[in-house]
């Protein structure tokens, strides 16, 4: 199986080939419009002089010339998409070198008192959202950082399974990405769905049948005008009547189309979406129960939304002054096109909503099925339902680390066992927490995870492991760390969490600290909860001694030739190396 890069590779090949070839497309066309252009005037002039086969030709060029307009627009189209795909691929390979800060970082879904994200740094620079995150749309990108932000876990094994079919569709999944990426509106997509929701029709019912109805009379009216049956007065009181009705809903009728020009380019795009899930065969559950959430009643959901498009751009075509004033005087246009919007939106409105949300859904899905495919090395954990194990992995380690430099540890936790981990500064305490902390929270989103295998049992996470002071809230870095700890105990209250402390007290002294950790331990492990407390505190370990939940693990440190060798291999036991003074006379801080 070739590594993803090189299929990243390849395909910049093939996608910087294809712009070439449509660059040279478009800038034919502009010759071409150009020239036929010219010719057509020239047709024009002479056929306005000489003979009528001129005037035919001047109108077989203008024909061409909105022909080569309509075709630049669909391969400008192409190429922008190009460009995009292109784009694309460059981030990927970037990526894979773990540089990724060209991506979107999730800032905006930081949360400061959320359960376990600041913690794990899963949004900001440099988080794992900015490295997981491909997706193309703004409602995309919420559903993938709710994913997440998540503390409940549901139908995990069928994420999984969506992410295993999703992984190697690389096409489809990058033209879904580009397709997303070029859809662009005036108006946020909220404000287009309140509109849709709440509009209210104004256009008379009796205008389906008005409208051609009096097409035909003002047809039949000129008729009977050019044949000499009656004057020109009859035509023109249809006319003058015709402006006069359309004009009497003028001021509605000119806020319709307003709306109208800001929100076509979305459905036209969302359409496109649409189209590409409907082409594609699904057989995961979760994949093809989207498909089948936006079907609709005999039609595809791409017409439906493609015949909306259609609707709002014949509105749009009042603005032209020739539409506007003959389309209104012969056909009553503008009620005529605001009827036919007016009824899709009755029909679908109220829809549409649910249909963006499977899109978002898709969007979100497409960013784990592209992590899947860039680490083909990781596992997928066994979700389990019941029994005493709650977390066994082997090989597990960080995944926002290069590989060279990863460590690998093996792990298991039972259901109420609390385990204490020591370990000498920069031994590795954090990081292991944060990479066990960090699978469950992949683990639930259905990704595969940093190591060679793991079991997994999903329970709420909770955790203290970075707490700051507040000068605007006059907030002391103890009080701070007190009321996420309120926080925690009173989670616990509702149902057993998996916890993980990184040394907790530390605003206090080092004798209210023991005793204050030993007593929130043992609160800990009487709650029924399970998880992990790294601490520079041996004391702490003294609880192992009396409490059977309780186990130690170290991470060590030596000293070799003089240097400070770190192995960051967990391991059973107290730690008995610490390194503050030796790093003091390292750096010159101290003396001997």
């Amino acid at each position: 199986m070739k590594p993803p890069e090189s299929h990243y590779r390849e395909r910049l090949e093939i996608l910087r080939t294809e712009s070439r070839r449509l660059r040279k497309q478009l800038a034919g066309l502009a010759l071409f419009r150009i020239l036929i252009f010219v010719l057509a005037l020239l047709a024009a002039y002479h056929g306005s002089a000489m003979h009528w086969g001129f005037a035919l030709a001047a109108l077989g060029g203008f024909a061409m010339f909105l022909f080569a307009v309509s075709r630049n627009a669909d391969i400008r189209y192409q190429y922008e998409k190009v460009k995009e795909l292109i784009r694309l691929n460059e981030l990927e390979l970037k990526a894979q070198l773990l540089e990724y800060g060209d991506l979107p970082d999730g800032s905006a879904y930081k949360s400061p008192g959320h359960p376990f994200s600041e913690d794990l740094d899963l949004f900001g620079p440099d988080s794992f959202f900015q490295y997981l995150n491909r997706t193309g749309l703004k409602e995309g990108e919420a559903r993938l950082a709710a994913w997440l932000g998540s503390n409940r876990a549901s139908a995990i094994e069928k994420r999984q399974e969506a992410v295993r079919e999703l992984a190697p569709r690389i096409a489809w999944r990058q033209d879904f990405y580009a397709t997303a990426k070029l859809a662009h509106s005036e108006i946020s997509l909220e404000a287009i769905l309140a509109w849709l929701e709440g509009y209210q029709p104004y256009v008379p019912r009796m205008i389906s049948w008005l409208s051609p109805t009096f097409g035909l009379l003002s047809l039949g009216a000129w008729i009977g005008y050019s044949l000499g049956y009656w004057a020109v007065w009859m035509p023109a009181i249809l006319f003058l009547l015709g402006l006069g009705i359309a004009g009497a809903f003028l001021g509605r009728t000119q806020s319709l189309s307003d709306k109208a020009s800001k929100v076509r380019a979305t459905f036209q795009q969302y359409q496109r979406l649409v189209a590409l899930i409907e082409a594609e065969a699904f057989q995961a559950e979760h994949l093809s129960g989207l498909v089948h959430e936006i079907e609709t009643d005999g039609k595809s959901l791409s017409a439906v939304l493609n015949h909306f498009s259609s609707r709002l751009q014949m509105l749009e075509h009042r603005n032209n002054l020739l539409i506007g004033l003959l389309g209104n005087g012969v056909l009553l246009w503008d009620l005529w096109a605001a009827k036919r919007t007016e009824t899709w939106i009755t029909s679908h409105g109220v829809s549409v909503r649910h249909w963006f949300e499977v899109i978002a859904e898709m969007d979100a899905a497409i960013s784990l099925g592209n992590f899947a495919f860039n680490h083909p090395s990781f596992a997928y954990p066994e979700i389990l339902n019941s029994g005493e194990t709650i977390l066994e992995v082997t090989g597990l380690a960080h995944p926002l680390l290069r590989e060279e430099d990863r460590v690998p540890n093996d792990f298991s936790i039972g259901k109420g066992m609390f385990y204490i981990i020591t370990g000498a500064n920069m031994a590795g305490k954090s990081t292991f927490l944060r990479s066990l902390t960090l699978s469950m929270v992949m683990a639930r989103c259905g990704l595969p995870v940093c190591a060679t295998s793991m079991r997994y049992r999903p329970l709420p996470l909770i955790t203290s492991m970075r707490t700051e002071d507040s000068l605007a809230r006059n907030e002391s870095y103890f009080f701070a760390e007190l009321k996420r700890l309120k926080q925690l105990v009173d989670a616990l209250e509702g149902e057993p969490h998996f916890v993980l402390l990184d040394e907790i007290l530390k605003g206090t002294n080092s004798k209210d600290k023991a005793r204050g950790s030993r007593l929130l331990l043992e609160r800990l492990v009487n709650s029924g909860a399970t998880g992990l407390i790294a601490t520079h505190d041996l004391s702490l370990c003294q609880a192992a001694e009396v409490l059977e939940q309780v186990q130690n693990f170290y991470f060590d440190a030596e000293i070799r030739n003089g240097e400070l060798y770190f192995d960051y291999t967990l391991r059973p036991g107290v730690c008995s190396n610490m390194n503050a003074s030796f790093l003091l006379r390292k750096m010159g801080i101290i003396k001997e």
